[in-house]
């Protein structure tokens, strides 16, 4: 009975997303567990054999520290390699138009409520570092709701924004993946 559910919740299979299927259930199960097993130093490289354990309490009270007046976000890294980063990050302000060449993005809202913005052309376009270019705004984008429990997923290449409504916050799990 658990395998017609899941079965219900799948994608179309076809040869353009059998990849993407793989990937975002493969994403979807480790966000889901993150801040359960959340890592007390950020997993490099140079350091991706052992188990870290990091308290909720200390990720929350990281998170607070980074949220200063002037701070767009805060964010507690768990891991950072060079295939895969996963982080926990909460934001109280607007980002700047973004696009990462190489980096797909996958979001799990945590709380709080903001709206992205993806697609379309970034206003204002300059490279910031190799692979990495930022913007004003977005023109043209496609403009969706950010909830708790929602999931997001952002191919690399795409223009995407952040929008936060003045004294809201969003809190989310950032998993990204190097294509």
């Amino acid at each position: 009975m658990a395998a017609r559910r899941l079965a219900a919740l799948e994608w179309p299979r076809t040869k353009g997303n059998r990849a993407m299927l793989k990937l975002s259930f493969v994403t979807v199960l480790l966000l889901g567990g993150a801040s359960a097993l959340a890592l007390a130093q950020p997993i490099t490289a140079g350091n991706d054999k052992a188990v870290r354990h990091l308290d909720g309490k200390a990720i929350q009270a990281q998170i607070a520290k980074g949220l200063t007046p002037d701070a767009v976000y805060s964010e507690v890294v768990f891991t950072r390699t060079d295939s895969f980063r996963v982080m926990n990050t909460a934001r109280e302000k607007s980002g700047e138009a973004e696009v990462h060449d190489d980096w797909t993005d996958n979001l799990v809202v945590q709380e709080g409520e903001a709206t992205l913005i993806a697609g379309g052309t970034v206003a204002g376009a300059k490279t910031t570092a190799p692979g990495e270019h930022r913007g004003t705004s977005i023109t043209g984008g496609t403009a969706m709701l950010m909830r708790p429990g929602d999931y997001f997923l952002i191919p690399a290449g795409t223009p995407h924004q952040m929008i936060v409504t003045p004294g809201k916050r969003v809190k989310f799990l950032a998993f990204k993946t190097k294509k």
